[in-house]
């Protein structure tokens, strides 16, 4: 049987993790001057609350090698092989983490290792696609290369609620993010094989929702409307996804503080086509 680990960073829910018996490495954040285990979605909240008043920028840090090594070990043991996706490599160096430690596992040869070149509800739904596909009795070989071209044309679109986090993260200069704010600038960032991307600049809120969704190509696969600490205007893009695309299940992602450390309170869609 074909069995899923992912590091935290692609924020399934409890929910699907349970129900598809997903083992879950999780990275670290150190902020004011406490370290703590990224958890599951539903358990930010008090993260998020200190994180979007101090603007205290954290620090994350790869799991261990052997947090990987058991999970592989236990997918072994129990007579089993595994497919594992993690952040990207332009990210972090989980990916790296991940092949060290698939080299002491008990059985290398049972262990995939892809480097998503994403991250969030882009590996949810790889592992969507792995779990169908598995059950349509496809081999672990021919789901790596369906998952390799999905990778080609699936991205994340988000849209941050301000400059701050990408100008502390050395992502943007300090003129464009002072500029930026005081033109009410949004740039629609976009994140696709590894490469994080400003697509599109836009003034005022009010045209985010039409240029985010103007992005999601018609023959998309999976759909997910995604935020970061972010519910003041998440439930309006939502809303506004569901009207474009109505016949099309919209899933709802939150994103945690390994990816909020790089780009602050944000919305965003995500998809797999």
């Amino acid at each position: 049987m074909i069995k899923i680990i992912v590091d935290s960073t692609a924020y399934i829910p409890k929910e699907f993790i349970e129900e598809n018996d997903i083992q879950v490495v999780p990275l670290h954040v150190l902020y004011m001057d406490k370290e703590f285990e990224e958890g599951l979605p539903g358990s930010y909240d008090e993260f998020f609350a200190s994180f979007t008043k101090t603007k205290i920028f954290p620090k994350t840090s790869q799991p261990s090698p052997d947090l990987f090594t058991n999970a592989y070990n236990k997918v072994i043991d129990e007579g089993n092989e595994a497919i594992v996706f993690t952040i990207s490599s332009s990210l972090s160096g989980t990916f790296s983490v991940a092949n060290l430690a698939k080299a002491d596992c008990k059985n290398p040869e049972k262990i995939s290792v892809i480097d998503s070149m994403s991250t969030g509800q882009n590996i949810w739904g790889y592992c969507m696609e792995v779990i169908e596909k598995a059950k349509e009795g496809w081999t672990r070989a021919q789901i790596l290369e369906y998952i390799a071209q999905l990778q080609i044309n699936s991205q994340i679109c988000f849209v941050p609620d301000s400059l701050d986090y990408l100008k502390k993260g050395g992502r943007i200069g300090r003129v464009s993010a002072t500029l930026g704010s005081l033109l009410q600038i949004k740039p629609v960032l976009t994140f696709k094989q590894g490469t994080l991307l400003c697509a599109k600049k836009i003034f005022g809120t009010a045209k985010v929702f039409g240029e985010l969704i103007s992005m999601v190509p018609k023959n998309v696969k999976r759909l997910f409307a995604i935020h970061i600490a972010n519910t003041k205007y998440f439930d309006t893009l939502y809303d506004k996804m569901k009207q474009a695309f109505p016949d099309t299940e919209i899933y709802v992602g939150e994103l945690g503080p390994v990816v909020a450390a790089h780009i602050g309170p944000a919305i965003g869609v995500c998809y797999i086509c």
